[in-house]
């Protein structure tokens, strides 16, 4: 069964979501970022993830195997079908 949302709180969560895309345009226009510290940022951010979760391109992702997974066994399946003589 499924509930239903109350049509209030919706209002509510899409007024501080307009809020919020309001405020962010606001900084975006008032205080653009020279190109030299975007970079800077962008680099501290990258490090400071490898930092805790380590090489990015090396790290356990189980979304990705689950979905490998998932690709092999479709294969599997559509393979198990086709003639293997020619």
């Amino acid at each position: 069964m499924t509930e239903k949302m109350d049509p209030e709180a919706l209002r509510r969560f899409v007024a501080n979501h307009q809020a919020g895309q309001d405020r962010e345009a606001e900084e975006r226009s008032n205080r653009p970022l020279n190109p030299q510290f975007a970079w800077w940022a962008a680099m501290e951010l990258l490090n400071f993830d490898e930092e805790l979760n380590g090489d990015p391109f090396n790290r356990h992702d189980p979304v990705s195997e689950r979905e490998d997974a998932e690709v092999r066994e479709a294969w599997a399946k559509l393979r198990s079908g086709w003639p293997r003589e020619r």
